[in-house]
């Protein structure tokens, strides 16, 4: 048996000199939108003595290449946050008008990017939107690339009205997943992430025009595979138990290495989660290891299990290879359920957000957002 949480330390060092204003964690989406636009101006507010200026060009290039970086970190937390924890900033919103229709004479795939709507208002910066459709087939046989409309100026609702053409076979096109994702123009740097769509081809019929508004989701990682086997059971009067056994066919992440696999384990309403040990450079990990939860069997139909299959890096960032959702609702109290998940992409999904990850994030995002702060004041 086992069980596992998750903290996050206060930041710790010697404390700076410097008098450092608080920050009022009540508004943290405030705080950021403060903290960027602070950080894109730093370079013209500051004041140099005399002798320096004449020869600080190269200076001023050099933080103006790392004001732009740290507004990319700050973007790339957004990312990684559940967007239940700020639902203003970096969640997808809006929608994209496409049509699709198969050429069966030019085997082509015609798409259309007809418009969007209702489009998230601003960027990370408080700038209004210059958006664009980039897309994309998977796979890519024919070596066709990512094709994109042109932007357009500052609007919300922006028309396109643009035809493109990818080379496929019909037996291809079946196989097929076409992503649509919508950004926003970013002349400081990386462009903004607005939503994406991912269509499936299997069940359209494209001899016909189909033309649908498709609603804006999440990023959506394509690169996940492999299968987790697990096992549900419960002990009267009121105890859970979930046995992670093992993976297969996992995907390696890096690839100068196999991955170092370990599953985390959220049961919903239960902020404690749990994690079974690393197993080290190994596609097919076997774990045989389970973790009890004190849970009354008239809650069962509210709750659910997420499974995090994640590769702990030894240096940079902890990998996720992939989730599984299992519902509690129909749990079998006296027989239990044991069977093979397929791994997938969850985080567009709003039952995978329990309380418990909820609250850990927004912990690691506040201290994150303390320690940036500390620095970039004593930095000016």
């Amino acid at each position: 048996m086992g069980s596992g949480s998750s903290s996050t330390a206060a930041p710790s060092g010697p404390r700076p000199q410097t008098s450092i204003p608080p920050i009022n964690y009540k508004s943290d989406d405030a705080n950021v939108n403060r903290l960027v636009q602070k950080l894109s101006r730093q370079s013209k507010r500051r004041k140099y003595p005399n002798s320096t200026i004449e020869n600080s060009e190269d200076d001023f290039a050099e933080r103006q290449a790392r004001n732009q970086e740290s507004v990319y970190i700050l973007k790339q937390l957004y990312k990684r946050m559940d967007p239940a924890v700020m639902k203003t900033i970096g969640e997808a919103k809006g929608e994209v008008k496409l049509s699709f229709k198969y050429n069966e004479k030019r085997g082509a795939l015609l798409v259309k990017v007809v418009c969007a709507r209702d489009l998230s208002a601003k960027d990370l910066r408080g700038n209004t939107i210059d958006p664009y459709v980039k897309m994309e087939l998977i796979p890519d046989s024919n070596h066709e690339g990512t094709k994109s409309t042109r932007f357009a100026r500052k609007t919300l609702q922006p028309i396109f009205n643009e035809i493109f053409t990818f080379k496929v076979t019909p037996e291809e096109l079946v196989e097929s997943i076409f992503r649509a994702q919508v950004l926003s123009r970013d002349p400081m740097g990386k462009d903004d992430f607005l939503g994406e769509r991912i269509i499936r081809f299997s069940e359209m019929n494209l001899a016909e025009t189909w033309t649908s508004w498709f609603e804006l989701q999440p990023e959506t990682d394509l690169n996940i595979r492999g299968d987790l086997e697990v096992s549900l059971s419960y002990k009267l009067p009121d105890t859970l138990i979930v046995t992670v056994h093992a993976a297969s066919d996992l995907l390696s992440r890096d690839v100068n290495r196999p991955p170092n696999p370990y599953v985390k384990v959220i049961v919903s309403g239960i902020p404690k989660g749990a994690e079974t040990q690393i197993q080290r450079k190994t596609l097919s990990p076997v774990w045989e290891e389970s973790f009890e939860y004190t849970l009354a069997k008239e809650e069962l139909v509210d709750r659910y299990v997420v499974l995090h299959v994640l590769d702990k890096a030894m240096i940079g960032d902890t990998e996720v290879l992939g989730q599984v959702y299992i519902d509690l609702t129909n749990l079998d109290i006296y027989n239990g359920f044991r069977g093979k998940f397929e791994l997938a992409d969850l985080k567009t999904s709003d039952r995978v957000r329990s309380q418990g990850s909820q609250s850990t994030t927004a912990q690691e995002f506040k201290e994150a957002m303390y320690a940036h702060s500390v620095y970039t004041h004593t930095h000016t």
